[in-house]
């Protein structure tokens, strides 16, 4: 039993592959925003490499949001295509959530994705990871002014609980967050950034809980409108 999963979300797509016994191979591209071009034959790539065919796949797991429009957009079209094409069922994967399943954060830790989301606010929320594969959710998604955040934040984090800050929006917002009044620290490289590898060991969980749905049932989440849709909207209204 294999998922494949998608992730769009951010600047860097990647890809990967994951078992019932949580092996996962992952293919990461190094060029940004060429999710259109590069995605399915990333998908062919590591489904070649690991001799592993449609009929071997279980589900299509897509990280579904927030994060870029449309990099968003690009994931889950493409998921469903796929879902379509090899009828398998679809795993929605919240993006921010799944910065906590990577391997390399200690359980005990609040990981706080903060994704920039322009217009001076962040899409964030705050996960504790309890287990190496488990989390319970502690604020929940939603775009966010940093600063209500993080005051939100101060008042759930617990004495002497590590808080990991991770995210685009940490490049973007540092000199705020160096004014957290709580213990905090950023993540490496390697998990500050949306990655398949990790998206993949929460589609796990999702996939054997039963919470799956279908090609015509799976949307997006974008937690607010688009630039161009809101100025349209501004217009219409005008």
């Amino acid at each position: 039993m294999m998922i494949l999963v998608l992730e769009t979300t951010g600047p860097l797509a990647s890809v990967a592959l994951i078992d019932q016994s949580r092996n996962v191979t992952e293919r990461l591209n190094d060029t940004r925003y060429s999710h259109l071009e590069e995605l399915i034959p990333m998908v062919q790539a590591l489904m070649g490499e690991k001799s592993t065919y449609p009929e071997d796949i279980a589900a299509i797991a897509v990280s579904r949001g927030p994060g870029s429009f449309t990099g968003v957009r690009i994931g889950m079209t493409t998921a469903k295509a796929l879902a379509q094409i090899w009828q398998k069922p679809i795993v929605e994967v919240p993006t921010l959530t799944a910065f906590a399943f990577h391997g390399g954060i200690a359980p005990g830790t609040l990981v706080v994705p903060v994704l920039d989301a322009r217009r001076n606010q962040v899409y964030g929320g705050a996960y504790r990871k309890t287990e190496s594969y488990q989390v319970s959710e502690v604020i929940g998604e939603k775009a966010w002014a940093l600063k209500e955040l993080l005051e939100l934040l101060a008042d759930r984090q617990q004495e002497g609980e590590p808080v990991l800050f991770c995210g685009d929006g940490v490049r973007v917002y540092g000199d705020v967050l160096e004014n957290y009044p709580k213990p905090f620290q950023y993540a490496d490289e390697e998990a500050a950034v949306q990655r398949a590898s990790t998206v993949a060991q929460l589609a796990l969980n999702l996939y054997q809980a039963g919470i799956v749905t279908d090609a015509f049932h799976a949307e997006p989440v974008y937690l607010r409108q688009a630039e161009a849709e809101r100025k349209l909207q501004e217009k219409c209204v005008k």
